[in-house]
């Protein structure tokens, strides 16, 4: 019987990091490598009963100003490179892929030294600065989208597009098509006494016309996005009547904006779930109708596989500016509108969800064009590249 062979998937510790980077965890440990996930402590939420690999934390941070932030962050940096540094010598791993993040760079510094293969994974449309560090040690640098910038001429030669891994349980909603909700449903008692009465028997079927919401999801990204829970709120409460009272609310929230949050919205009467992290997430995206959110590359990935028209408010300060690249990609496709966070006004979005809502061709016109730059084989190419490695 032949002995697994050996891979590591490091990842940094934001949700965008690591979804794509479980999900080609997912698929190699199913090919029946044996993988190891090295990331950080913020890892652990995403950790699920059903994974079929293993992970292990790695010290790390980001580099910082003051002295004695510098200093701690020199330390942590240090104890992982030690620690990468023997367990890539116990486990001696056939290829090592970084999914980019200041979480990788212990272990892509280890993986130098001893000279294993490198393949880096960038999920955005501008080359992270990490993987800029480690390019010209990589065998192969994987792409998700055609065009990224930043990755200099020398290095062209070995950058191959695969596009952005996606969950397997995301990629099943492919298959589902868009609905707008039918708001025009009318109950018709069973019998015909000439008014509306209602039976015992009747009441599932009442339930069912209820249930016919505009539901919109937020999600503010691994942040969690303090500049949603400041204006959607007021923006959903300045709808018209007869369009606040359609819609379902979804949202993710900041673990310390949450009571505040969902305060607001209760005192403006709206429907609203909110939390702090979702373990149901795909559900929630096959529910939604439309979607406001940050533009990192792995949620858009996920919203395009799923052909979920889409609001995107870049994050004004991201590394290089990637998220407006990474939006106005989709904007171009026709799949959403980008709105700068300088724009993003109460009045600007309510005008702009009025106007969707008012016209569902616009929105099922989105949900088709967004559809053809989704890339479901993007798990699938990645792992042809460790595997021809």
């Amino acid at each position: 019987m032949s002995k697994k062979k050996k891979i590591i998937i490091a990842t940094g510790g934001t949700g965008g990091h690591i979804f794509p980077a479980r999900s080609l965890a997912q698929a190699l440990a199913k090919d029946d490598f044996d993988v190891t996930i090295f990331s950080d402590k913020n890892y652990k939420k995403y950790v699920q009963k059903g994974d079929i690999f293993k992970f292990k934390i790695i010290a790390s941070s980001q580099l910082k100003r003051s002295v004695s932030a510098l200093l701690n962050a020199v330390f942590l940096i240090s104890f992982g490179i030690l620690k990468t540094f023997f367990l890539i010598l116990l486990k001696k791993p056939e290829v090592i892929i970084a999914f980019g993040g200041y979480a990788t760079f212990p272990t892509l510094i280890s993986a130098v030294i001893l000279r294993r293969k490198i393949i880096l994974h960038e999920q955005n449309s501008h080359f992270g600065k990490v993987n800029r560090i480690f390019a010209r040690f990589a065998k192969i640098i994987a792409t998700s989208f055609e065009e990224t910038d930043a990755i200099l001429k020398e290095f062209k030669n070995k950058t191959k597009y695969v596009g952005n891994p996606v969950r397997e349980e995301i990629l099943k909603l492919n298959k589902k098509r868009y609905k707008y909700p039918n708001f025009n449903l009318e109950y018709k008692s069973k019998n015909n006494l000439g008014y509306n009465l209602v039976l015992a028997s009747d009441f599932e079927e009442i339930k069912k016309i209820k249930e016919e919401y505009f539901n919109i999801l937020v999600i503010g990204g691994s942040g969690g996005a303090k500049i949603f829970s400041d204006i959607l709120p007021k923006a959903f409460f300045n709808l018209r009547d007869e369009i606040k009272n359609k819609i379902n609310i979804v949202q993710q929230c900041r673990s310390d904006l949450l009571e505040e949050t969902f305060n607001q919205y209760k005192h403006f009467n709206l429907n609203i779930t909110i939390r702090g992290f979702f373990r149901d997430i795909e559900k929630q995206i096959e529910n939604a109708h439309l979607i406001i959110a940050r533009s990192g590359s792995s949620s858009i990935a996920e919203f395009s596989v799923a052909k979920k028209p889409m609001i995107l408010i870049p994050f004004a300060k991201s590394a290089d500016n990637h998220q407006e690249k990474n939006a106005n990609y989709v904007q171009e496709s026709g799949g959403a509108v980008v709105i700068k966070e300088n724009d993003f006004s109460i009045q600007n979005l309510t005008q702009l969800i009025e106007k969707l809502i008012d016209n569902p061709e616009i929105l099922k016109r989105m949900s088709k064009d967004v559809a053809k730059i989704a890339n479901l084989k993007a798990t699938e190419n990645l792992v042809k590249l460790v595997k021809n490695l």
